[in-house]
């Protein structure tokens, strides 16, 4: 298609959508990544990936047919290099675990693995650790800090000694014609225990300038001076006689034997005759013996191998100190022993082991933080406080004895203290300190051990308040006298002052017991026929008039005469006089006769 032609119809449809984004993303030099994000007619994002290579590729749920057609564009490096910059393929990282992401000069993504580690088994899928274990090196090296190292590198062999690797361990030997510990220093063997050519006599040597010029070893031999002496060893790769024939071994490096053997004295050797420990399984892979230990097996498939028992999992124990390991659904289960806490798979220990590491309210007793009052160490009847992580005993306030035996008051009644004091909070003391008012005089009853308290001669009043100076006025204070009655300061027959009482008027009474009000106070509170005496209305004739009088009560008053008959003081007394009776009898009649003529 022609190049025109493709964008005249991109124009068009950018024209047709609302939205219309274009991302370049460089793939190869050539060739690019056309990403168009297109949101439209309320249709889901639609993502249309056209390679330049001419195939047009769609995803995404599509509302409207698009036609869309791309091109291939010859880029200059400099359009390129701009590009570059709108998409980074590194990210998001195409590579694996471990490793870095880098853009070479082509625009693609580059991976390679951090500093320290290898490819796994290649950086695409991760980089990691070049081993973890022996196993995954070669039989003569060792892993070593993540790493395949030799394992005579650094050598553990002592003087005079020869390090050979075999199955990932060094292993040292004394060099011919040397003994001893090859891990500390091998010395020089007397005599000399190796092959060596017959010389000739000392003038004879002497004739000659180097003892192995002609050869005196056999063939395929090599001969190398050793103390003025001629020595010869088989060539590498040969076995035998090097005095007479050395001949050409099966082989002599692994890579000469079949992937299942290895090179060994220069034989190919099937290498688990004696890689693996009993009971294991050995299999060679690329002329490496590989130990395991069967199913139902465990152990060190190198050394030995065993019929497993899952209470080894707690032997030794996987646990911190202080805990205990028990073995649950093939796990081990690490708890901390009784009284102990913490972590159980770092180590448990005691709430405490010394005081300070408790409260300052507590003890660190049997390896616990308690309250070193509770149960109280103190006697009875002391009170304890933990004074600096130490419980300090003490007796109650006023209270005597041993704080760590025993408290006890001086006294709990009156009875146990002497005569003239008192039980008081507990403590024998003067009842009559405080007890009394100002100016009283305070004396103890040694009966009951009471206080009792009066004012002194010449003071008066309530000496539990105050005593003063007497004064008349307080005779009648307070009011000895009877109800209703007054009272005021007089003197006796005998001149000494004293309080008299009487009733105010309008009282009747016993002043020194009552006094209640009269029946009246004038004589016309009470009846025409009676008068008022002593408060009281009374019959004005009671004891009035003289013996054989007649008494008439007239306005309150009582009217004494002598009756018919009778004469003299009718106050005193009337006596009889029977001429004067007479008298009175005719006059009487006298009248009632001339009565009549007044009508």
């Amino acid at each position: 298609m022609p190049k025109d032609m493709v964008w005249w119809m991109c124009k068009n449809f950018a024209n047709e959508v609302a939205d219309f984004v274009v991302l370049i993303l460089p793939v190869t030099t050539n060739y690019l990544y056309l990403f168009v994000k297109l949101k439209s007619l309320g249709s889901e994002d639609l993502k249309l990936y056209c390679l330049i290579s001419g195939d047009l590729v769609v995803e995404g749920k599509m509302m409207i047919y698009i036609l869309l057609a791309f091109v291939a564009l010859q880029l200059t490096p400099t359009t390129l290099a701009q590009y570059r910059d709108v998409l980074d393929p590194c990210s998001p990282s195409p590579c694996g675990p471990n490793t870095h992401c880098s853009v070479n000069a082509g625009g693609a993504a580059v991976c390679r693995c951090l500093p320290g580690n290898f490819p796994k088994p290649d950086t695409i899928t991760g980089c990691g650790p070049q081993c973890t274990s022996d196993y995954e090196c070669r039989s003569h090296e060792r892993c070593y800090g993540s790493k395949c190292v030799s394992a005579c590198d650094p050598s553990p062999c002592g003087v005079n000694a020869d390090c050979e690797s075999y199955n990932h361990k060094s292993i040292c030997k004394c060099l011919r014609g040397y003994t001893g510990d090859p891990f500390v220093q091998c010395a020089q063997q007397s005599p000399i225990a190796r092959r060596i050519i017959s010389v000739p006599n000392t003038q004879a040597l002497a004739s000659y300038s180097n003892p192995c010029s002609p050869s005196p070893c056999g063939t395929n031999a090599n001969c190398h001076v050793s103390g003025d002496r001629p020595v010869c060893t088989c060539a590498p790769g040969h076995q035998g006689n090097p005095l007479t024939y050395c001949s050409r071994g099966e082989c002599s490096s692994n890579s000469e034997c079949p992937s299942f053997k290895v090179c060994e004295n220069f034989n190919c050797v099937n290498p688990c005759s004696t890689a693996c420990g009993p009971n294991a399984a050995c299999d060679v892979r690329n002329h490496i013996p590989v130990c395991s230990c069967p199913p139902g097996y465990t152990g060190d498939p190198v050394r030995h191998c065993r019929v497993y028992d899952e209470n080894e999992l707690c032997n030794p124990s996987p646990c911190g100190v202080n805990t205990k390991c028990r073995v649950e659904n093939g796990r081990a289960i690490c708890s901390c022993a009784p009284s102990f806490f913490g972590n159980p798979l770092t180590g448990c220990r005691h709430e405490c082991e010394r005081d300070s590491e408790c409260g300052p309210s507590e003890s660190c007793i049997q390896f616990k933080c308690k309250n070193p009052c509770s149960p109280s160490p103190c006697g009875q009847y002391a009170t304890c406080d933990v004074r600096g992580h130490v419980a300090v005993c003490k007796c109650p306030q006023d209270y005597l004895g041993d704080p760590n035996v025993r408290c006890f008051p001086e006294c709990t009644s009156h009875a146990e203290c002497p005569g003239n004091l008192a039980c008081i909070g507990l403590k024998c003391a003067d009842p009559c300190k405080g007890a009394c008012g100002v100016n009283a005089d305070c004396r103890v009853d040694r009966s009951n051990h009471k206080a009792i308290c009066s004012c002194p001669k010449g003071f008066t009043g309530h000496p539990f308040q105050e005593c003063r100076r007497f004064t008349p006025a307080d005779l009648c204070q307070p009011n000895p006298c009877g109800a209703n009655a007054v009272c005021n300061p007089g003197h006796d027959n005998s001149g000494r002052e004293r309080p008299v009482c009487t009733c105010p008027s309008g009282y009747i009474g016993d002043a020194l017991k009552y006094c209640s009000r009269g029946e009246c106070v004038t004589d016309s509170d009470c009846g025409p026929s009676r008068s008022c005496s002593n408060y009281n209305c009374i019959n004005p004739c009671a004891n009035a008039c003289g013996v054989n009088a007649n008494c008439e009560v007239r306005n309150h008053g009582a009217v004494c005469s002598c009756p018919r008959g009778f004469r003299g003081d009718p106050f005193t007394q009337c006596t009889s006089d029977p001429a004067r009776g007479k008298r009175q009898s005719v006059a009487s009649n006298s009248t009632l006769t001339a009565e009549p003529k007044k009508d």
